[in-house]
């Protein structure tokens, strides 16, 4: 899949995701997770926020999303609520499934928007 997607905040499910979908490059801002693509036009490369992607993915602290001059998937956990389409305001610490199904939802609504179709929203607890 064409495309360039800037992944911010911790996220190695979602960077996973991405790339066995056939994602063509991921900009990561922060540590690059190890990843088997497999794909050999797959690239991956460490970054800044205001690097040009046509998909901002903001799993962090909305500075991404601030700097995003494209499509932007806000998305994270609380507790174990997961929202995809907006950012969770205070709360506990994530618990892993949350913060896992909110990645893997976020790489898919990546991928929605790159093929053109619809965003989506998603808010639910686990």
């Amino acid at each position: 899949m064409a495309g360039t997607v800037l992944l911010h905040g911790n996220a190695p499910l979602c960077a996973a995701y991405l790339a066995a979908a056939g994602l063509g490059r991921l900009l990561v801002t922060g540590e690059q997770p190890a990843l088997a693509a497999h794909d050999a036009a797959f690239r991956m490369e460490r970054s800044g926020i205001e690097a040009a992607a046509e998909v901002v993915i903001d799993l962090g602290d909305g500075s991404a999303a601030r700097a995003a001059e494209g499509e932007v998937v806000l998305a994270g956990a609380r507790g174990r609520r997961v929202l995809v389409g907006a950012q969770p305001g205070d709360g506990p610490a994530p618990e892993p499934a949350a913060q896992s199904l909110a990645e893997i939802l976020t790489a898919g609504e990546a991928l929605r928007r790159l093929a053109g179709l619809p965003a989506r929203t998603y808010d639910f607890t686990v």
